[in-house]
């Protein structure tokens, strides 16, 4: 009897082992399956993020170039003003036109602006009126400051407005002379301040300047 309880009993417990072996091996499957699930899904919102952050990268670096494109445009103003060039050597004297390119449909009823230049190269010998002012010389006035380097004008229209400047053309020439001791190169010509315009109505307008250069051979 004693023999036949202790062979159940070996048998219950070998039994018991064999099933404990089976149950820890599925847990631990189980388990490694857990476990590379969730590496796959860490790996996954690994690359998400990462692909989100390019994205995101993209985006901003195209919204960068935007602004950088449109903060590199050129605006243009109401009036365009273009200052000529021309090419001379150590003591000729060169002619360069002060020219509106565009007026307003108001016209240009009074204006102030100045010209700079660079007083080791050059001298004004001169300063004229231009195809448009010639026959307003008396409300066109300037002043030649060879300390600073600057030819300021200074226009206004009479007050019955005919003698507005309602058309494109040369407002002034200056006479430059090269001087003796010039380097040979270029040398610009600026407008030394925007300056204030105004219409026939005294409106204010905008005015944009290009420069110009003379080439000191």
């Amino acid at each position: 009897m004693k023999k036949t309880i202790l062979i159940v009993s070996i048998i219950i417990v070998c039994g018991l082992a064999i099933f404990g072996i089976v149950k820890l091996t599925s847990n631990s499957d189980n388990s490694s399956v857990a476990d590379n699930a969730a590496a796959t899904i860490t790996v996954d919102d690994q690359t998400t993020a990462s692909n989100s952050e390019s994205d995101t990268k993209d985006t901003n670096d195209a919204s960068t170039s935007s602004t950088d494109a449109a903060s590199n445009e050129v605006v243009k103003g109401d009036v365009e003003i273009t200052i000529g060039s021309a090419t001379a050597s150590a003591e000729e004297t060169v002619i360069i036109p002060v020219k509106v390119e565009t007026v307003p449909e108001a016209g240009i009823g009074s204006c102030n602006f100045n010209i700079k230049y660079d007083t080791n190269v050059l001298e004004v010998v001169e300063v004229l009126p231009g195809d448009i002012t010639e026959n307003i010389d008396s409300s066109l006035e300037y002043s030649v400051i060879e300390t600073t380097g600057m030819v300021s004008y200074l226009y206004t229209s009479s007050s019955n407005g005919k003698d507005t400047i309602t058309k494109p053309g040369i407002i002034s020439n200056i006479k430059f002379k090269i001087k003796k001791d010039a380097q040979k190169g270029t040398t610009t010509i600026t407008n030394g301040t925007a300056g204030a315009f105004g219409d026939n109505s005294l409106n204010k307008i905008t005015a944009t300047f290009t420069r110009g250069e003379i080439n000191v051979q």
